[in-house]
C-alpha cells in the first residue's frame, strides 16, 4: 500500500528541525545547551505587566475633574502670557500693541478663576522694578482695566478662565518710547476688602522691530 504523503509544510518544518539538530551536534554539549535555551526564549510569548509609553515610562494617570477655587478664596498668584513682541499697527515703524493673557489663581487650587477687581499693567525701565519693594519704582507707562473692562475681557480656554487684553501705547497718546525694551509687571487690585495686592513676575518686552 502506498504511503500517504504528509502536508509539504510539515515536511519542510521537520527537515529544518533535523538540519538544526545536525548542526548543533557539531558543537560541545554546553554550547548546544545554551543555544537550545536561546531558541526556547526567542519563541516564547511576551507578557506585559502594564501599559507603557514608547520611551518605556509608565503612562500618566487618567485626567480627573478638579473642583475650582471657591469665590471666597483670595487671589494670591498671577500668570501672564504675552505676545513675543508688540506689533506696529500704525505703520510708523514703532511696535505699539502688545497682546496679553492673564490668569488669576487662588493657590493651592490648580485652576485659575475669574475675580472682581482691577488689573494694572506697567512698563518699567529694564532691571529697575524691585519685587521686594514694588512701590519704590516709577513705571514709564501704565494701563488700568477696572471691573467692567475685566468682565468684557473674560475668556475660557485650555488653561481655564482668564482675561485676554491688548496694551496699546497709541491709546495713551504715545507714538514711541525712549527704550529698546521694558519690563512688564501686572498687578491685581482685589475689589474685596481685606485681600492684598498681587504682583506677577517680570517679563521683558522688546520695542525694536527685527
Amino acid at each position: 500500500m502506498a504511503r500517504k504523503n504528509r502536508h509539504p509544510r510539515y515536511r519542510a518544518s521537520r527537515n529544518e528541525s533535523i538540519d538544526v539538530n545536525s548542526r548543533l551536534k557539531k558543537f560541545p554539549a554546553p554550547v548546544r545547551t545554551a543555544a537550545a535555551l536561546l531558541l526556547v526564549g526567542s519563541t516564547a510569548g511576551c507578557v506585559t505587566d502594564g501599559v507603557r509609553s514608547s520611551t518605556g515610562r509608565a503612562l500618566p494617570p487618567e485626567p480627573r475633574n478638579v473642583a475650582p477655587a471657591s469665590e471666597s478664596s483670595s487671589i494670591n498668584a498671577i500668570s501672564v502670557l504675552k505676545s513675543q513682541q508688540p506689533m506696529d499697527t500704525t505703520g510708523n515703524g514703532f511696535p505699539n500693541l502688545l497682546g496679553v493673557g492673564v490668569y488669576l489663581f487662588a493657590r493651592p487650587y490648580p485652576i485659575p478663576r475669574f475675580a472682581d477687581g482691577t488689573l494694572v499693567f506697567s512698563l518699567f525701565p529694564p532691571g529697575e522694578f524691585n519685587q521686594l519693594n514694588p512701590s519704590a519704582s516709577e513705571p514709564v507707562v501704565s494701563w488700568s482695566f477696572g471691573p467692567d473692562m475685566m468682565a468684557a475681557a473674560r475668556v475660557e480656554n485650555l488653561i481655564g478662565p482668564g482675561y485676554q487684553l491688548s496694551l496699546d501705547l497709541g491709546a495713551l497718546g504715545l507714538s514711541s518710547l525712549e527704550l529698546n525694551s521694558a519690563d512688564l509687571v501686572v498687578q491685581f487690585l482685589p475689589g474685596r476688602v481685606g485681600d492684598g495686592i498681587v504682583y506677577s513676575s517680570v517679563q521683558r518686552v522688546p520695542f525694536r522691530l527685527y
